[in-house]
């Protein structure tokens, strides 16, 4: 019985280590499939004034909208490591510590594809920097394992459509990805 488990237990197992990722999800190799969407980033000098966006997405598939919290990245410290376990001149770790940074978000949007959108980016009523902007943006496909693709009719086993917004200073909305 315990030649019997063990037998079934090698089996069940073999298909995880196989060589190229054979083990991946869906076969990948090189990392987990990226997320289908957009990622924001407020300029630092505007960040603390737009703690949220509201994003339409549309394209020939529909519309997708939502609200995208965002969130203030602030400096990032090296964190000491426990007694005795490096000396004092090494770090174990990094924290970030709250102040003033840039901002981001991420918006996930499940039907995108790598054909042009138009994306509309406000700001809720009574926020303390107006943005109304309306883009058309043209996604490219990311691959796993950080791999970015030079066009956007380029694939990739695992990839996914995904395009970057970037909040300037003046509160101008542009692709930045």
């Amino acid at each position: 019985m315990r030649r019997l488990l063990t037998v079934l237990l090698l089996v069940a197992l073999s298909g995880c280590a196989g060589p190229g990722g054979a083990g991946a999800p869906d076969g990948i190799a090189g990392g987990p499939a990226p997320l289908r969407g957009f990622g924001v980033e407020v300029d630092e000098a505007v960040a603390p004034r737009v703690p949220q966006v509201h994003v339409r997405v549309c394209g020939d598939w529909g519309c997708h909208e939502q609200d995208v919290p965002l969130h203030i990245s602030g400096p990032v410290s090296a964190m000491p490591c426990e007694t005795g376990t490096a000396g004092a001149d090494t770090a174990c770790g990094a924290v970030q510590l709250p102040g003033p940074g840039p901002g981001y978000g991420y918006a996930p949007v499940p039907q995108l594809t790598a054909d042009p959108v138009t994306v509309t980016v406000t700001t809720p009523p009574g926020a303390p920097l107006a943005i109304n902007a309306e883009l058309l943006v043209r996604p490219s496909i990311a691959c796993p394992g950080d791999k970015a693709s030079p066009t956007a009719a380029a694939t990739c086993a695992g990839g996914a459509p995904q395009a970057g917004l970037r909040i300037g200073a003046d509160g101008g909305v542009s692709q930045s990805r």
